[in-house]
């Protein structure tokens, strides 16, 4: 305990912490505010949350904070919510009994770790305590994991395009714009047009590097440094999940060469060695929960249709480059895959923005990409034209045409993109 919180004996050693150190050595810095109430923040492996607990450290330590009121743990070494519980009563006995801020940083792979908080709560061992508890996985967190208690969930994602573009470039004075009103979007978005040059470079940009701060930071393509890395993370939670690299390798392929378009359990199941379209179901929904990838289901009538098929994409397009090259040998990008890998970008930022995100076909094979609400998003890429969206009322995507007629608005992506995302980091569950 006393090795993880060196601040305790001299609280300048937080500048002294690797993750500390790299984040203030960053040009630009990307530091998040610290949060100000309990959390479970969520997110994939490697986009920042333990930089960000130890950030939030810092800042605590240049507020006052008397630093033995800070305890950080980093419970992968911990077995069972026994051990999360000793930890507790151990720093409650012997280092600071009074209010308190907890970080527990990935501790959602302890075994019943949630029965353990509420034990700790119920036992007033967290009383007058702000307590941020991180994981990777969100396999238990999206059910009521800890009744009555004051701990809001979030996801730490990869940057949206709006936050890495206000960074890497220049911030535009633009408010977030809602995509229902699409006369009054399409008005506003307009005014984005001085800047399409300079916002399709950072799309492509984001195509290739994704909206992971490392894969930002890092000179070169960032495939040939952090390919290990972020393949890694992943096998890594699967296994501790006890599933099946092989079964994880044949269902990540499959996606690959269905990206953007429609595909069901039982074709990924009779294509590969799977033969169970229940075992790639389940394989879906938890790959979906280490945010690895998003499920869009088809919206039929204003309801989801579960049983019909699905539109799968990864959450991040650098995600997308390492499982290409883990599944096929190869992470670059060919110019055939740009427009698909771009139509995952906006139904990512669409999803994060509008829970109810899905998408639409009709008979004859009509499809149109994203649908909120009866409002259709059509991704087109190049030239593009109103009539191509196959709904009443949204907006057809292109790589530079603008143009509005009867409710349809054409706006190049990295447009829309800018002016639909929001300059969140962290998203509610």
């Amino acid at each position: 305990m006393n090795f993880q919180n060196p601040w305790w004996v001299d609280k300048k050693s937080i500048y002294e912490d690797e993750q500390v150190k790299k984040a203030l050595l960053c040009n630009p810095k990307f530091i998040p505010s610290p949060l100000q109430e309990s959390v479970l923040l969520m997110g994939p492996r490697q986009v920042g949350k333990t930089t960000f607990l130890k950030t939030s450290i810092m800042n605590l330590l240049e507020r006052g904070v008397e630093p033995t009121k800070i305890l950080f743990f980093s419970c992968e070494s911990l077995k069972d919510k026994e051990d999360l519980i000793s930890l507790l009563h151990e720093y409650r006995t012997f280092v600071n009994s009074q209010e308190a801020y907890t970080f527990l940083d990935e501790v959602t792979f302890v075994k019943e770790w949630n029965t353990a908080l509420l034990h700790l709560f119920n036992a007033g061992y967290l009383r007058n305590t702000l307590v941020f508890v991180s994981g990777s996985s969100s396999v238990s967190l999206k059910k009521e994991t800890l009744p009555g208690r004051p701990l809001k969930k979030v996801v730490f994602y990869p940057l949206n395009f709006r936050v890495l573009y206000n960074l890497f470039f220049r911030k535009i004075e633009l408010p977030t714009l809602n995509v229902f009103d699409v006369k009054e979007f399409y008005k506003n978005a307009i005014k984005l047009s001085p800047y399409l040059n300079e916002l399709n470079k950072a799309l492509l940009e984001y195509v290739k590097r994704g909206g992971f701060l490392a894969t930002n930071y890092v000179t070169g393509d960032p495939l040939n440094s952090l390919y290990e890395t972020y393949k890694d993370a992943i096998l890594s939670d699967l296994a501790k999940l006890g599933r099946e690299e092989r079964v994880f390798r044949e269902l990540a392929e499959k996606v690959l060469d269905f990206y953007a378009s429609r595909i069901s359990e039982n074709t990924i199941a009779k294509e590969t060695s799977i033969g169970s379209h229940n075992t790639v179901a389940s394989y879906l929904e938890l790959l979906q929960n280490l945010f690895v990838l998003r499920v869009f289901r088809k919206i039929e009538n204003g309801r989801v249709n579960n049983k019909s098929f699905k539109k799968i994409y990864f959450t991040d397009p650098f995600i997308y480059r390492v499982v290409k090259r883990y599944t096929k040998g190869v992470g670059s990008i060919e110019n055939s895959e740009v427009a698909r890998i771009v139509e995952g970008i906006v139904g990512e930022h669409l999803a994060r923005e509008y829970e109810h995100t899905g998408y639409t076909f009709f008979k004859g094979g009509k499809e149109v990409d994203f649908v909120i609400n009866q409002i259709g998003i059509e991704v087109k890429w190049g030239k593009a034209k109103p009539g191509d969206l196959k709904l009443e009322r949204g907006y057809v995507l292109s790589f530079d045409t603008i143009d509005f007629e009867s409710g349809k608005a054409v706006l190049p992506v990295s447009m829309f993109l800018y002016a639909l995302s929001s300059d969140r980091v962290f998203y509610s569950l």
